[in-house]
């Protein structure tokens, strides 16, 4: 049975032929000028369980709770109402659509029906109401990171003005996450793709993961279900859930190719053949 080495980080990440350094190097580092942190990396947004591969699921309100990552040398917790990969899009939309200025980002008027529309959702007014209550999540949640010798606290949205007579709302996107989300190549045309996936969750997850790890991924199953955040009530069935997901995947011609064998899964992205390729190997961390 998986063992948890550690409430704060029970997964291990290896990264074939030195390419560690490439993508993730320290998740979180000192820019040159010591009053300001650089980015953080894309993978804990997409490759963790702040937000769970649930869709437009029930919330609860959590105090400080562990966050599952493959951050190393680094702890996160998060505080507010748990967020899903609903939230996750509303939060990429408000960032795709923010211009950023010297020092900071512009605030951004935000109609939930041009939201609903691009993520191919109905413009009925509960999806409009679901909107509102998601960007409340994004700004009331608080992420504080651990590192040696420093703790860093901060949240995703900074501000929220909701009209809710105009249906318009004007948002803050915190700039260090406007920058995580739009690094990498072609990353507009992956999240094109991200938000045709409706409202499959899961589906979702996994896509993010492949944004991440752009040469595909291998992992054990049971690493998978507790990195993404599924209801641990959910284990017994998760394989067969995952094989049907990645099938959408691959026959949405999002993936070149996947394959499980027993406990094990294989992921192999479109982008396998281009060169430095990282690739990603996740499984329980036994060191500690």
């Amino acid at each position: 049975m998986f063992q948890l080495g550690h409430a704060t980080d029970p997964i291990n990440l290896a990264i074939p032929q030195g390419l560690y350094g490439s993508e993730y190097g320290d998740f979180l580092e000192f820019a040159p000028r010591q009053d300001k942190f650089r980015l953080q990396r894309l993978g804990v947004y997409l490759v963790s369980d702040l937000f769970n591969p649930g869709y437009m699921s029930a919330s609860n309100f959590v105090k400080d709770k562990p966050l599952v990552t493959l951050a190393q040398g680094k702890h996160l917790f998060f505080t507010g109402e748990t967020f899903d990969q609903w939230d996750l899009d509303v939060l990429i939309y408000c960032a795709e659509n923010t211009n950023s200025v010297q020092g900071g980002t512009k605030q951004i008027q935000l109609e939930p029906a041009q939201l609903l529309r691009s993520l191919h959702l109905r413009n009925s007014k509960l999806n409009q109401e679901r909107v509102f209550a998601s960007l409340h999540r994004l700004h009331t949640g608080a992420i504080e990171i651990v590192g040696k010798g420093y703790r860093y606290m901060t949240r995703l949205i900074n501000r929220v003005l909701l009209d809710e007579k105009r249906q318009q709302c004007i948002v803050e996107v915190n700039s260090d996450v406007v920058d995580s989300l739009r690094q990498g190549d072609k990353v507009s045309m992956e999240i094109q793709e991200r938000f045709s996936l409706g409202r499959n969750g899961l589906a979702k997850w996994l896509h993010g993961t492949t944004m991440v790890f752009k040469g595909g991924f291998g992992a054990e199953v049971n690493c998978l279900h507790t990195l993404c955040g599924a209801p641990a009530r959910s284990l017994r069935g998760f394989s067969s859930r995952l094989c049907n997901t990645l099938k959408v995947l691959s026959q949405a011609g999002l993936l070149e190719d996947w394959k499980m064998e027993g406990n094990h899964v294989q992921v192999t992205a479109r982008s396998m053949r281009v060169r430095n390729s990282v690739c990603g190997i996740i499984y329980p961390n036994v060191s500690e």
